[in-house]
């Protein structure tokens, strides 16, 4: 049997099942969009789950009734497992639902007899552009852009106080507001008054939702715009939810215990990670012992949340992170 294109081993996963099976740091993994940003410059590493170098994989959401659907993109190098690659390339891949409910990732090829990988997207509101390939310094540069930032989450719309008023609000909201703006010329004093034409009717004072909106409204109104405009950031963009692939059912986080542990606990457990981790070093026995420098104290155990987990904890900690892992299948919400 002669040898396959690639190799009797290769090509590694790609982007999207490595960061399924948790091997990416997080620090590692970039959810575009995610810090308000919506147009940017990124420089990729190579794919490697073994190294934490710099940002590996780049998740870009686009569709805010399914934080599921997103587009990756990553940078591979013509070297070990890869080898098989033709020379070192970036790929863009879209994770979608299938019928099942299930989501699986597919390599975005042009639509040509050739079938290469696409080389730019312009698609579902997001921009992608590889600008070149630094194959000397091991990095590829690449640029994105992402309409998700000015978009509302499910179950909110924008409250299009002004076709530029893009602060997400419900949609009964939404309808009050288009009802203000309906009644504004009913209610401007018509003999004007202290404040100009615009001044409101006894009664009613300036919505104020952005600067110079002047429509006039009840007091309550007022004060519900100013909250909503002070909640926005918290509100819109639906890309700062996002978590990926290893996202906890609601009443978990992640675990944390190092960079890769994406672990869903109860929120007590991740804080008391965290302490223990603080004590790590406090909790080893400075003289060493039958495991060497990573010997714990008497009365401490390694807590072994994974292997190679030498952290020192009391014995019903290391218990409880057994547990949490046998349950780790049933507090994810990806199918």
């Amino acid at each position: 049997m002669g040898q396959a294109e690639f190799g009797f081993g290769g090509p590694g996963f790609n982007g999207f099942n490595v960061d399924r099976m948790g091997w990416l740091a997080r620090e590692s993994i970039m959810m575009f969009g995610a810090d308000g940003i919506s147009s940017r410059s990124i420089t990729l590493k190579a794919l490697d789950p073994a190294v934490s170098n710099g940002t590996q994989l780049i998740r870009i959401p686009f569709d805010p009734g399914d934080l599921f659907r997103y587009y990756t993109v990553e940078f591979r190098r013509k070297q070990g497992w890869d080898n098989g690659f033709a020379g070192d390339i970036v790929l863009i891949h879209e994770s979608r639902r299938l019928g099942d409910g299930s989501y699986t990732s597919f390599l975005l090829r042009e639509r040509t007899g050739a079938r290469n990988p696409i080389t730019a997207l312009q698609a579902n509101g997001v921009s992608i552009r590889i600008d070149r390939i630094e194959s000397a310094n091991g990095q590829a540069i690449v640029t994105v852009s992402s309409e998700m930032v000015d978009r509302c989450p499910q179950g909110y719309v924008w409250r299009e106080a002004s076709p530029q008023d893009h602060v997400c609000v419900s949609g009964q909201i939404r309808e009050a507001t288009r009802q203000d703006n309906a009644q504004a010329a009913a209610r401007r004093n018509p003999g004007g008054g202290p404040f100009g034409p615009d001044t409101c009717r006894q009664g009613f004072v300036w919505r104020e939702a952005f600067p110079g909106d002047h429509v006039c409204v009840t007091g309550d109104v007022r004060t519900r715009t100013g909250e909503e405009n002070a909640t926005a950031a918290s509100r819109n963009n639906p890309a700062r939810i996002a978590y990926g692939p290893n996202t906890c059912r609601q009443g978990y986080v992640w675990r944390e215990a190092d960079s890769r542990d994406y672990m869903c606990v109860t929120g007590d457990i991740r804080e008391q990670t965290r302490q223990d981790n603080t004590q790590a070093a406090a909790r080893r026995n400075p003289a060493g012992g039958p495991f060497g420098p990573d010997t714990c104290l008497q009365g401490f155990v390694w807590r072994e949340a994974f292997r190679g987990d030498h952290v020192c904890v009391a014995p019903p900690t290391r218990t409880q992170a057994w547990a949490d892992n046998r349950e780790a299948s049933n507090r994810v919400v990806m199918p």
